[in-house]
């Protein structure tokens, strides 16, 4: 049965190799490749300390190990070229359909490169001079370890799907998606430690966990076998295979779960009384807010702005600096915003509702601007507060006291304008399966919605940079408050009149060719034809428009707007807001190692790249974007 299988993968791979799928295989395979290529240059490189290579190669497995245990969480729910709902009718038994889809997961590019990374045990083998017998077990400890680190990404992708259809699951999966994001984000200013340890040798513990970690028991295997104590040996390599067996075991009992129940939304919801609701605002605001609670989707989001505001400030205390800590709660709330901005694409089709209401556009848009603050308010407010005063620096209150306020009110009118604007239209709730890896973030809107929220602290920041000591929080209060009026007095009128080519939208997942005349007078039937398709791994790019665009412009697109908050946020507006608080420490900022006199210059380079990467990155995403609604159009 595994053969059939693997020939069925086989035969849908070649089938689908065209186009942008292709492209994003060969692109992938190719960064792949040098990422394994990363892992065999540190096995094979001399180093002053001889733990150093082995130390180096297990954090290197470990990482590569938490890519394929926690990837599918955060890129759209692992490998599902063959569903097992397509057998489900056949006359397999759970445990012997479960083998053969393992076996195809082996099947790929991301498994070959995987074992080339995993060669990285041989070649630490042969440079440290351990002997033929720790190659060969090198050799044996690669196959095992990329069985059981394969596998066990089958049992960990299934096992939150199944996790992520309760509160708690949601709130579990957005921190380690919010952790994962932040610390490639921040995780640089771990470099002093990691120059320091690239000298001396890492910290004995840390050389412990990373080798007693499932990752680090093939190079285990192979360093006893290079010693001679083949115990050790044996066991390191008895426990890869038991390893992989037990992941197979575990995942068949979920592939059986998975096909035998139906699946849920989630928990019911419970009628509640909201007593503070006194007209149609507060009673959209307390829908928002029931929503947030009770809406795994929603939920999730709340945790993973709130993980993600945490790791980025939280970690450059490794190296005890809390320069990050005051500004937490700014992060938080600009993450809180970005994660709204969809808030019309999730709720899809309710929308109707609202058409039959004379006036409701401008009192659903205030509610769930009230509703958004009554959620990111509080604690912006509170890990402000909390952390200025843990980090000691209360020098800096005046830009915390003006910059809070602006980006509460700026997110709370740029989060419902863009939602009318640009919505991405997904499921209803009530259709939507539980499993939250299904359900994508679409990065353009995401990005807009950061760009133009901290944009509406421009003036608060220039207030407290150029004027006197109360100017900024008086200009952030005032201009919070005239963006979240204004911006809302906007989002109202627009919905008010483009709801119909917006219900459109939200119920076929196309825009209409031309307007239609009259409001629908009957509920919309979301038939076949009209419900919005379930989303493909790639979907993304289509949504994007950079299907169309070439491998090394897509490429460009994607690096520029990842990498271009280094420069312009962590290089270029952190030390600047250090330099103005009067807050010289030297730590990993560029700009505060050179003269007093070229402080200001670096930091305005940085400023300019980081903002050329921005614009161009974003300029080149939106080109192809225009270019393929043009084409859709006609």
């Amino acid at each position: 049965m595994a053969g059939v299988l693997i020939r069925m993968k086989l035969a849908v791979l070649r089938n689908s190799m065209t186009g942008p799928r292709a492209a994003q295989m060969i692109t992938g395979g190719l960064v792949g490749l040098a990422l394994a290529a990363g892992v065999l240059l540190l096995a094979g490189q001399h180093y002053p300390v001889a733990e150093l290579r082995f130390d180096l190669v297990a954090a290197a497995l470990a990482v590569w190990t938490a890519g394929w245990l926690l990837g599918p969480a955060l890129f759209g729910g692992g490998d599902e070229t063959l569903r097992p709902e397509h057998f489900a009718l056949h006359s397999f038994t759970h445990r012997a359909l479960a083998t053969g889809l393992a076996a195809t997961a082996f099947v790929g590019v991301a498994p070959v490169v995987t074992l080339v990374a995993l060669a990285a045990l041989v070649v630490a083998g042969v440079t440290a001079g351990l002997g033929p017998a720790a190659v060969a077990v090198g050799v044996l400890a690669a196959v095992l370890q990329l069985g059981g680190t394969v596998l066990a990404s089958k049992l960990v992708t299934a096992l939150l799907g199944q996790v992520m259809r309760s509160r708690t699951g949601a709130a579990l999966a957005g921190y380690v998606s919010a952790a994962l994001l932040a610390g490639t984000h921040s995780g640089w200013v771990l470099s002093p430690l990691v120059g320091e340890a690239l000298r001396t040798g890492f910290p004995p513990a840390f050389s412990a966990w990373v080798h007693a970690l499932p990752s680090g028991w093939g190079l285990t295997a192979v360093r006893a076998a290079g010693r001679g104590d083949w115990l050790t040996t044996a066991a390191a390599l008895a426990g890869l295979a038991a390893l992989g067996v037990a992941c197979l075991a575990g995942w068949s009992v979920l592939l059986r779960r998975r096909l035998t129940t139906r699946r849920a939304s989630g928990r019911p919801v419970r009628a509640s009384a909201d007593r503070w609701v006194r007209g149609p605002v507060t009673a959209v605001a307390a829908r928002e807010l029931r929503t947030w609670t009770r809406d795994l989707l929603r939920f999730h989001l709340a945790c993973f702005a709130l993980g993600y505001a945490m790791v980025f400030c939280l970690l450059p205390l490794a190296v005890g600096a809390p320069v990050f800590l005051p500004w937490t709660g700014l992060l938080f709330a600009l993450w809180t915003a970005a994660v709204s901005a969809n808030l019309y694409g999730e709720d899809g089709t309710e929308l109707w509702g609202k058409l039959m209401i004379p006036g409701a556009a401008r009192h659903d848009v205030r509610g769930r601007q009230l509703g958004w603050l009554l959620v990111a308010a509080p604690p912006t407010l509170v890990l402000t507060i909390a952390f200025t005063a843990l980090s000691g620096q209360y020098a800096l209150w005046p830009w915390p006291a003006a910059l809070v306020p602006a980006l509460l009110g700026g997110g709370a009118g740029v989060t419902v304008l863009v939602s009318v604007l640009r919505p991405v239209p997904m499921a209803d709730p009530h259709r939507r399966g539980g499993n939250l890896l299904d359900n994508g973030t679409d990065f353009t809107q995401v990005l807009l919605v950061l760009i133009l929220t901290a944009a509406c602290a421009a003036p608060a920041f220039f207030a407290v940079r150029l004027g006197p000591v109360w100017a900024g929080p008086v200009v952030g209060v005032v201009s919070g408050a005239a963006l979240a009026w204004l911006l809302g007095r906007v989002a109202a009128a627009v919905l008010g009149r483009t709801a119909p080519e917006l219900l459109h939208l939200l119920r076929t997942g196309s825009r209409p060719a031309r307007r239609r005349p009259s409001l629908p007078l009957v509920p919309p039937r979301v038939t076949a034809a009209h419900r919005v398709r379930p989303q493909r791994p790639d979907a993304w790019l289509e949504r994007l428009g950079l299907d169309l665009a070439p491998a090394g412009r897509r490429a460009y697109v994607i690096v520029s707007l990842t990498l271009c908050w280094v420069p312009l946020v962590a290089q270029g507006v952190v030390p600047a807001l250090m330099l103005s608080g009067g807050a010289a420490e030297r730590s990993w900022f560029l700009a505060l190692h050179v003269p007093d006199g070229l402080r200001w210059p670096v930091i305005a380079v940085m400023i300019a790249l980081g903002l050329v990467l921005l614009v161009t990155g974003l300029a080149t995403g939106l080109y192809y974007l225009a270019k393929s609604r043009v084409r859709a159009a006609g």
